[in-house]
């Protein structure tokens, strides 16, 4: 037997006499009673194989699922919790009395008719969506306007749709009635142009609306025209609905909060699936974004409801872009866009709504409410703190085996410091 392994024994059996390990000392001490000795040696290691499975699961679920999300709820007051961007759209999204006015411009100008002139500008449904009209017509109509129709397509369709003015007839905060055009702009969107409350900071309990349901100028494009009068529009996916003609609703606007604790800004994105608002752009205005950079990259221009064409020194598309624009839709998905996350600290919002009762046909009435001072509050945090993991991982231990940190530096003195000596003596 060598030096190196005359050492190595009496270090075990040093160690085994000695250790402060729960059990251990008794495979030394029962060595003449073999059936107590194995029995305490499948018990040790029964032990040890229960405490490596628990430490292992925790480690690969702290790995997997870094992060918990908690549900609570949280109590706001009614100034923390202003009107998000309203948006209001139309089904009507060219105005007939404008487009009536501009065909007669063009008719002035050729030798076509008014009313062929309103036939072809049916066709600037395209500018709303691509797949509505034929390409090879749509290009043509554009070539036909020439100088009449205006570079700037998003001032030109602002010019040519209904103004906000007319859509709606009367607006009241908290039953007082105010300027519906100092609170409402007529923004492009994705869905046309809109009116879109621009008072962010109104932190009213109630907002009542009247909308002007009339078809009086209601202009025809084919294939955009929705069954309702209006869609009414909040950021995120559940703030969507749809309003008929001579329908008194009640819209109930229910927020939610989601707040990440800070520690998580030293988790990979990847983990924590959020943004913090100094590292990106939160998720609605990112996929906006993304699709734009689409747009610019197959068809170098930019459709006219982006407001940010000027950084990018494209033009707006027209309708010679039609056939791009829709292979563009055809092939593009918001699952291109991988790397837009949601905010971690973010407000969300979802449209409840419930039918009051029915008022003329030509209007439509809308009574817009806060859901209430309490929202749902889902906090995300790190599944384990340091700390947390090391108790964990310790408490296994000790239950199992009887291991702490003195059981580990015993290890390392009697398996160095021991080991030396011995080996020299």
């Amino acid at each position: 037997m060598s030096r190196l392994s005359r050492a190595l024994r009496v270090t075990l059996v040093e160690y085994f006499k000695k250790t402060s390990l729960n059990g251990f000392g008794l495979l030394y001490y029962n060595r003449r009673r073999r059936y107590q000795r194995f029995f305490w040696f499948l018990f040790i290691a029964a032990g040890i194989c229960s405490a490596s499975f628990v430490v292992f699961a925790t480690l690969l679920q702290f790995l997997a699922r870094p992060t918990i999300t908690a549900l609570s709820t949280l109590s706001v007051s009614q100034q923390e919790l202003p009107l998000p961007p309203l948006t209001i759209c139309s089904s009507n999204k060219l105005s007939r009395h404008k487009l009536q006015a501009y065909a007669e411009l063009l008719a002035a100008r050729s030798g076509n008719t008014t009313e062929h002139w309103l036939q072809e500008l049916q066709l600037l449904a395209g500018y709303f969506r691509a797949n509505s009209v034929s390409a090879e017509a749509a290009t043509r109509l554009q070539v036909a306007l020439g100088d009449n129709w205006s570079a700037d397509v998003r001032a030109q369709l602002l010019q040519l749709s209904p103004s906000c003015a007319s859509l709606l007839l009367s607006c009241h905060i908290d039953e007082v009635e105010h300027n519906c055009s100092s609170l409402f702009r007529l923004t492009p969107t994705i869905e046309g142009n809109c009116c879109v409350l621009q008072a962010g900071n109104i932190t009213t309990e109630h907002l009542q609306l009247r909308l002007n349901a009339s078809r009086d100028d209601d202009f025809y494009l084919p294939h955009v025209a929705l069954t309702a009068a209006y869609s009414v529009h909040l950021p995120g996916w559940l703030g969507r609905l749809h309003v008929s003609a001579g329908e008194f609703k009640a819209l109930q606007v229910r927020a939610l909060r989601l707040q990440a604790d800070e520690q998580l800004r030293s988790y990979p994105v990847a983990e924590r699936g959020c943004h913090f608002a100094d590292e990106a752009a939160e998720l609605v205005l990112c996929l906006p974004q993304c699709r734009l950079r689409a747009v610019l990259a197959a068809c170098h221009c930019a459709p006219f409801y982006y407001s940010v064409v000027g950084q990018h020194n494209f033009s707006y598309c027209n309708l010679t872009h039609t056939a791009c624009l829709q292979q563009l839709e055809a092939n593009w998905s918001p699952w291109s866009c991988v790397h837009c996350l949601p905010a971690c600290n973010d407000w969300r919002y979802e449209l409840r709504q419930s039918l009051l009762g029915h008022v003329q046909p030509l209007e439509t009435k809308l009574s817009i409410r806060h859901g209430g001072q309490r929202v749902p509050l889902y906090s995300q945090d790190g599944l384990y703190h340091w700390y947390e993991l090391l108790s964990n991982v310790g408490g296994v231990l000790s239950v199992c085996i009887g291991c702490s940190f003195i059981s580990g530096f015993e290890i390392v003195y009697f398996m160095v410091f021991r080991l030396w000596q011995n080996w020299r003596h």
